[in-house]
C-alpha cells in the first residue's frame, strides 16, 4: 500500500471501503465491475451511475426465468406481472421510510416525467405561486411554464439557515430565511394579496444540488408547510396552503430521504441515478392528501373504469397509481428495479453514504491545496460554505486559474480528462440558477453570453473572461480512492505550474515556449524541403499523394471539394464515421475524373468533374460557420457510399463559383481570413514537419518506457496520421512555429498559425479494424498546449497580394525549396 492510500485510510479508514459489508470495495470492484479493470475512471455518478454486472446478471435470469405479461389483464402473466409491480412499489416507498397508509408510489418514464406530471395536474389559479430554490433543476424551473399559463405567480428564492440563539443551549431550533427574487407573472392585472383558504401554492428544492453537492436541510418540509406566514413575510405571498416538491433525482442515490419525518407532498427520484440500470424509469412519490388535490384531464388505456366513444362519458380508476400512470407501465424496467435495490439494501446507504462522502471530502481537499509556483491557488471550488447545507453530498464542481489568475476552460479540462481515461462532466449540469449563483453571473451578462452564441453543450466555456460552467467530479457505491488519487494526479501534471525540477514528464508551458520564439528568431532558418503533397477531394475520407499538384484560388486543385451528409443533414467526419477512412480517391486531371474505392464495395466509383453530372440545382448548407451553395448527386452515387459507410448519406460537392458567405457568431480557431474555402476546417492548407514528428515519436517512446509498455505497444505516427496537404522535410523540430510566411517554389504563403487538434488523430486507420487510442493526442496535450489549444502543424493560405496575380497555371512540386519568413 502506497503511503497516499495510507494516510488517507488513517483519516477515512471507518467510512470507506464498506469495512463491515458483505463485500469490501475492492471484492466490488473485481467481481462487479471487471469492466473498470482497464485502467477506465468513470467519476460522473451524478449523471448516471454505473450498473452491476452481477445486477444485469440477476436481471437477465429473472427475465429469462419468468414470463411476465401485460398487467393490464386477469391471465396468471398478468397477475404474475401486476404482483411484482405492488412489491416495487413498496419497495420505492421503503427505501423513501413512506407508508403506504400515507403515500403512493406512481411510476413514470424518468424523473423529469414525474415532474412534469406535478406541474401538469397541479391545482393553480391565478392566486396561486410557485416557488423554487435557485439551485434547481431545468426540469423543475419547467414547472413554472404551467404556473404561469395557468394565471399564477412564480419566483426563485435562496434560502439562508440561521440558528435560533435564544434556544441554542435549551431546545436547538432550526430557523430559515428567505430571500425572493424578481416576480414572474404573465398577467400583471392580477394579485396575490388576496390568497383565501383553498388556494395552493408550491415549494420547490432539491434534496441534493447536482451542481454544488449542497444537501439542503429537510426541515425546510416542515417551515414551508407549518409556518409559511413567518417564513415568508417578506415575500409576496403569505396566506393559502403551500405542498412541498423535493427533487430528489440525485440526493436519493446515496442519501435516501425519511418522509415519516420530513412529511413533503411530492417526492422524485430517478433509478439509473441510485444503480444504473434501468434507464427510462422514475417515480413520484405522493402524499395521498397532495394527490386528491391534483387534477388529470388526458385519460388512456390503463387509467379508466369505463368510456364511451361516441359520447362525452369517462369513469376514471379509482387508484392513485392507476389514475396517473397512462397506457402501461413499463413492467419489465420496474420489475428490474428490485435487483438494484438488493445491491443498495446490502451494502446500505449509510455506508454508501460514508463511503461516497469521504471520498469527496478527500477530493474538496486536494484540489484546495494545489498551488502554482507562484503562490496563487489554482482550484476554486464551488458549495462548500452554502449556508443552506447541513453537510455535502458526493459532488466535487470547481474551475482552475492559470499561473496569471485567468481561467482554465472546462471543455479543455475535459478533453484533457478524456485523453488520460478519465470520465467526468461539465457545463452547468441544466442547473442555471446555481450555475449563475456560483460563477456569479448576472442577468446582463447571461443574456450576453445568449447572444455571443453561448448555448448548452457547446465549447464556449469562457466568455468576457469568465466561465459559463463548471467542471463536475461526482462519484458513486464502486468508486474507489485510486480514481479519485488519479485525478487529483492528472490535475496536479496538467494544470499546476510547479518549479521547474518538479516539472511533471515533457510538458512545455506557455512561458517556456515564449522563450523559444525569442531563441528561433536569433537563429538563421534551415532550408528544408517539400516532401510530399496530398489532396483529399471527400471530407474526411483517404487522399492520395502525388509529385506536383496544380493550385485554385481554394487551395490544392479540388481538395475537400466533396462532402457526406447524413439524412438529417448532419456533415459525416470520421470522428463519427471512422469507417469513412477506408474510402480511396483519386483524380485523373487528364480524363476530368474523380475514382472512388471502397473494401465494402465491388465496382469502382467514376465520377465526372464537369459539371453535367449533377443530379439537381444548387443548395446552400452550413459549416463551420459559413454558408455553401453546393450541388448533389444522383440515387446511383449515393447509394454506393450509403453501403461504403453503412449507413444512408449523399454526396454534395461545393459550387465551382463558391465563396463561402459570412461567417456566423462564434469565434475562429484562427486567424480570420477572406481567403476562399473548400469544406476545410480552418485553413486552405495544412502543413506538417518531419522533423517535428520525429520529436514527437521520440516522446512518444519514451512516454512508452515510462508506462513500461512493450516495444510492440508504442504507439509510433507518420505525418500522414495528421492528413496534411503538406510535408516538408529538413529543419529543426517545430521551427515552424515561428514563420510568419514561406515561400515554396515561386509561390507564397503566410502563415495562420498552429493547428488546434483533435482526437481524429488519435485513430490508427492503418490497422485491419480502426482502432481509436489515447495516442498521439495525449502525449502532444503534454508539451503543445496553448490557452486550451493542442498545437501541432501549422495551416496555410495565400497571401492575397500573391492570389490577385496568380497564373492559372500554377504547380507544387514535391522537391521544391521552403524559404520561411521568421516572425
Amino acid at each position: 500500500m502506497d503511503k497516499d492510500k495510507e494516510e488517507f485510510l488513517s483519516e477515512f479508514g471507518d467510512d470507506y471501503g464498506y469495512p463491515l459489508g458483505p463485500k469490501t470495495i475492492d471484492e466490488i470492484r473485481a467481481t462487479e465491475f471487471k469492466r473498470l479493470a482497464h485502467d477506465a475512471v468513470y467519476l460522473d455518478h451524478a449523471g448516471a451511475t454505473l450498473y452491476s454486472e452481477l445486477q444485469m446478471e440477476a436481471v437477465f435470469k429473472d427475465l429469462t426465468s419468468n414470463v411476465y405479461g401485460n398487467p393490464h389483464s386477469q391471465s396468471d402473466s398478468s397477475m404474475a406481472t401486476s404482483e411484482v409491480i405492488r412489491e416495487c412499489r413498496q419497495q420505492v416507498l421503503d427505501y423513501c421510510n413512506a407508508s403506504a397508509k400515507e403515500y403512493k408510489c406512481i411510476f413514470t418514464s424518468g424523473a423529469t416525467s414525474a415532474l412534469k406530471l406535478v406541474g401538469e395536474a397541479f391545482p393553480w389559479s391565478n392566486q396561486s405561486c410557485f416557488m423554487y430554490t435557485m439551485e434547481n433543476h431545468n426540469s423543475v424551473i419547467g414547472i413554472r411554464e404551467y404556473a404561469l399559463s395557468a394565471g399564477a405567480a412564480a419566483a426563485a428564492v435562496d434560502v439562508e439557515q440561521i440558528v435560533d440563539l435564544k434556544t441554542l443551549y435549551t431546545e436547538p431550533k432550526t430557523l430559515f430565511k428567505v430571500s425572493q427574487h424578481a416576480i414572474q407573472r404573465r398577467n400583471s392585472n392580477r394579485f396575490l394579496e388576496a390568497c383565501i383558504g383553498n388556494t395552493y401554492h408550491l415549494f420547490a428544492f432539491p434534496s441534493e444540488c447536482n451542481f454544488s453537492g449542497v444537501k439542503f436541510n429537510l426541515g425546510l418540509v416542515k417551515a414551508v408547510k407549518e409556518h409559511s406566514q413567518e417564513l415568508f413575510k417578506s415575500s409576496m405571498v403569505t396566506r393559502g396552503n403551500w405542498l412541498v416538491l423535493i427533487d430528489a433525482a440525485k440526493g436519493s442515490a446515496t442519501e435516501p430521504l425519511d418522509l415519516s419525518k420530513y412529511p413533503a407532498d411530492f417526492v422524485v427520484i430517478s433509478f439509473y441515478k441510485m444503480f444504473g440500470y434501468p434507464t427510462g424509469l422514475g417515480a413520484l412519490v405522493v402524499r395521498n392528501e397532495a394527490a386528491k388535490l391534483m387534477k388529470k384531464t388526458y385519460f388512456s388505456g390503463g387509467t379508466v373504469a369505463a368510456s364511451i366513444a361516441d359520447m362525452d362519458f369517462v369513469k376514471h380508476r379509482d387508484g392513485i397509481e392507476e389514475l396517473f400512470e397512462d397506457g402501461t407501465a413499463s413492467f419489465l424496467s420496474i420489475a428490474s428495479i428490485s435487483h438494484g435495490f438488493r445491491i443498495l439494501n446490502d451494502l446500505t446507504t449509510p455506508s454508501i453514504s460514508r463511503h461516497t462522502s469521504s471520498l469527496a471530502r478527500y477530493l474538496r481537499r486536494m484540489l484546495l491545496s494545489l498551488k502554482h509556483e507562484n503562490g496563487a491557488d489554482v482550484c476554486v471550488l464551488y458549495g462548500g460554505d452554502n449556508k443552506v447545507s447541513v453537510n455535502m453530498g458526493p459532488t466535487v464542481s470547481f474551475n482552475l486559474k492559470r499561473l496569471d489568475g485567468s481561467w482554465f476552460g472546462y471543455r479543455e479540462v475535459e478533453k484533457l480528462a478524456s485523453l488520460s481515461g478519465i470520465q467526468l462532466r461539465t457545463g452547468c449540469f441544466c442547473n442555471p440558477g446555481a450555475c449563475a449563483k456560483y460563477l456569479g453571473l448576472s442577468h446582463l451578462e447571461l443574456l450576453s453570453n445568449v447572444e455571443a452564441g453561448h448555448i448548452c453543450w457547446d465549447d464556449f466555456d469562457i466568455v468576457n473572461g469568465k466561465p459559463t460552467g463548471a467542471v463536475r467530479v461526482s462519484f458513486g457505491y464502486m468508486s474507489t480512492f485510486e480514481e479519485a488519487k488519479r485525478f487529483v494526479d492528472f490535475i496536479t501534471s496538467s494544470f499546476v505550474t510547479l518549479p521547474s525540477p518538479l516539472r511533471h514528464g515533457f510538458h512545455l508551458r506557455e512561458r517556456e515556449i515564449d522563450s523559444m520564439k525569442g531563441q528561433e528568431r536569433a537563429n538563421e532558418a534551415v532550408v528544408s524541403y517539400l516532401k510530399s503533397i496530398a489532396v483529399y477531394p471527400i471530407k474526411s475520407c483517404a487522399g492520395f499523394s502525388v509529385d506536383s499538384w496544380p493550385l485554385s484560388s481554394t487551395g490544392l486543385l479540388h481538395d475537400r471539394e466533396w462532402l457526406l451528409k447524413s439524412p438529417s443533414g448532419e456533415i459525416l467526419t470520421q470522428k463519427k464515421v471512422p469507417e469513412m477512412s477506408r474510402i480511396r480517391t483519386s483524380i485523373d486531371l487528364s480524363r476530368s475524373l474523380l475514382f472512388v474505392g471502397s473494401s465494402g464495395c465491388k465496382t469502382e466509383l467514376q465520377i465526372p468533374l464537369e459539371s453535367s453530372s449533377y443530379a439537381c440545382g444548387r443548395e446552400e448548407i452550413d459549416l463551420h460557420g459559413y454558408r455553401y451553395e453546393v450541388h448533389c448527386y444522383s440515387h446511383e452515387v449515393n447509394s454506393w457510399f450509403t453501403k461504403a459507410i453503412g449507413r444512408p448519406c449523399t454526396l454534395w460537392r461545393s459550387s465551382a463559383t463558391n465563396r463561402p458567405w459570412k461567417r456566423r457568431g462564434g469565434a475562429s480557431m484562427c486567424r480570420e481570413t477572406e481567403s476562399p474555402l473548400n469544406f476545410v476546417n480552418e485553413a486552405q492548407f495544412l502543413l506538417i514537419s518531419e522533423a517535428s514528428v520525429s520529436d514527437l515519436n521520440d516522446r512518444l517512446r519514451a512516454r512508452a518506457e515510462i508506462s513500461e509498455l512493450s516495444r510492440a505497444q508504442a504507439v509510433e505516427v507518420s505525418a500522414m496520421r495528421f492528413r496534411p496537404n503538406l510535408v516538408i522535410s529538413g529543419g529543426e523540430p517545430y521551427s515552424e512555429d515561428f514563420w510568419r510566411r514561406v515561400q515554396i517554389g515561386n509561390n507564397y504563403f503566410e502563415s495562420l498559425g498552429g493547428c488546434n487538434r483533435c482526437q481524429m488523430i488519435n485513430f490508427d486507420q492503418q490497422s485491419e479494424q480502426i482502432q481509436k487510442t489515447s495516442e498521439p493526442l495525449a502525449t502532444l496535450a503534454s508539451y503543445r498546449r496553448m490557452k486550451g489549444r493542442i498545437l501541432f502543424g501549422i495551416l496555410l493560405q495565400y497571401e492575397k497580394s500573391d492570389m490577385a496575380n496568380k497564373e492559372v497555371n500554377s504547380w507544387l512540386q514535391v522537391g521544391e525549396a521552403v524559404h520561411p519568413e521568421m516572425r
